[in-house]
This record gives C-alpha cells, sequence and structure tokens, in this order.
C-alpha cells in the first residue's frame, strides 16, 4: 500500500496543532496554571512551521532552493529527498534575494532559536518574552501564509488555511491581552 504525505499536509499540520495547543494553554492560564509542556509543544510547531513554510515558497520558486548546496542540486536526489535541504536562515535569505520577498521574521526566528535550545540543550528565557514572541510569531506567519502562500494553493486547501490564519491572528490577539 502506497502511503503519500504532501508538504502542504505537513505545513497545514503544524500550523493547526499550534492553534489546537492553545486552546488548554489558554484556558489552564486563565485558571491560575501554567503548562509548560504545552509552551514546548507551541514552540516546536511553530518553529517546524516556519521552515516547512520556507522551504515551500522557495521550492515554488524552483526546486532547487531547497537544497543546501545549490551546485549539489540533482533532479532524482529532490524526486528521492535524499538531500540536505536548505538552513531556514539562509531560506530566508533566499527568499529576499532570489524570490524577491521581504520578510524579516524577527519573532520567528527568536522561535527558531527557542526551538534549538529545547532540542539541543535548555531554554532559558521569561514566560513574558515567550508569550510576545509567539503571539508576534504567529501574526508574522499569518501575514507571510496570506500574502505568499495562499493565492496559489488549489482551491480544497485555501479555506483550511484561511481558517487556521484565522486562529492564529485570534490566539495572537488573545496572548497579547494575558495578565503576565
Amino acid at each position: 500500500m502506497k502511503y503519500e504525505l504532501f508538504s502542504l499536509n505537513n505545513i497545514h499540520d503544524s500550523m493547526e496543532m499550534v492553534n489546537v495547543e492553545l486552546d488548554p494553554f489558554l484556558y489552564l492560564f486563565s485558571q491560575g496554571d501554567f503548562d509548560e509542556l504545552t509552551i514546548k509543544h507551541i514552540i516546536l510547531n511553530l518553529a517546524n512551521c516556519l521552515e516547512l513554510l520556507v522551504k515551500y515558497r522557495l521550492e515554488q520558486e524552483h526546486w532547487t532552493l531547497i537544497f543546501s548546496d545549490l551546485n549539489k542540486a540533482k533532479y532524482l536526489d529532490y524526486l528521492a529527498g535524499d538531500f540536505v535541504s536548505v538552513d531556514i536562515k539562509s531560506g530566508i535569505l533566499r527568499l529576499k534575494n532570489i524570490c524577491e520577498m521581504d520578510y524579516a521574521f524577527v519573532a520567528s526566528m527568536h522561535i527558531y532559536q527557542y526551538r534549538n535550545r529545547l532540542m539541543h540543550y535548555t531554554l532559558n528565557s521569561t514566560f513574558e518574552q515567550l508569550i510576545k514572541d509567539v503571539a508576534d510569531s504567529m501574526k508574522e506567519i499569518a501575514e507571510f501564509v496570506e500574502k505568499e502562500i495562499i493565492k496559489d494553493l488549489p482551491q480544497e486547501a485555501q479555506k483550511d488555511f484561511r481558517d487556521t490564519v484565522a486562529g492564529y491572528r485570534k490566539y495572537a490577539e488573545a496572548l497579547k491581552k494575558l495578565k503576565l
């Protein structure tokens, strides 16, 4: 039996998991409880989402742009998924220099740095800064999806992505209003 999971599904799943995680997080926070594990998952999913979105948009420009080393880009390796892909910083730079898209992703890069600390060391920050960066990153990602991604999606995927982006905007505002 063949199993295939498209990158759009992965992107949407990562985005939607943030929305799914925020519902109980906000409820528990309103009850005076801080759920550290949920913040961890939100950070990991936001970082994953950013990386997938950047690579998806680069791939829409040209498949070679998702290779770490453009000189090693081979179409058969691309089709097999057997290559080292571009890192997030280089990917964002390629969006700017090659695709002529100017997205700084300032808060999202903070999220990506948090992700690296969670995965490879220890995350140290303040709760206030984490919440601010999560909310701002969600806004950055929502804007990017609205301006650069949705218009090129298959019709059936556009509604799902619009709904998820609406959730991002709603939850980002809810996070901004938290009494920390």
